[in-house]
């Protein structure tokens, strides 16, 4: 674990757990289609992949557009299974794409670091 990131220590990482948010967000819907917590999850799981598609570098405003983190927090803080690890990526996610940071910064954040920022 890299503090704030969860397991994403590294744009490489990034993409991967972007990856599997996204395929298990995209099952839950399909057993599911009107679930409008997963809908706004899987739209902006998707502006986060384009916005981050062969190494473009997301803008402040883009970055700050998202809330995965907080929708994850207020929909499926008491969920388990697969939901409940859709949830602990989300958080690592958003936490990371808010930030952008570099793979040294990625891989060496702290709690103390994140919170001293703000």
């Amino acid at each position: 674990m890299a503090g704030v990131y969860g397991e994403i220590n590294s744009r490489i990482d990034y993409q991967r757990v972007l990856g599997e948010a996204r395929d298990i967000a995209r099952r839950i819907l399909a057993r599911n289609p009107e679930d409008g917590t997963m809908k706004r999850i899987d739209k902006q799981l998707e502006a986060m992949r384009r916005w981050s598609d062969n190494r473009r570098e997301p803008t402040e405003s883009e970055r700050r557009s998202i809330d995965v983190g907080l929708v994850a927090a207020r929909e499926l803080s008491e969920a388990t299974d697969e939901v409940g690890d859709l949830a602990g990526k989300l958080y690592a996610l958003n936490n990371y794409f808010e930030d952008w940071p570099t793979d040294a910064e990625a891989a060496n954040a702290t709690e103390d670091d994140f919170f001293d920022a703000e």
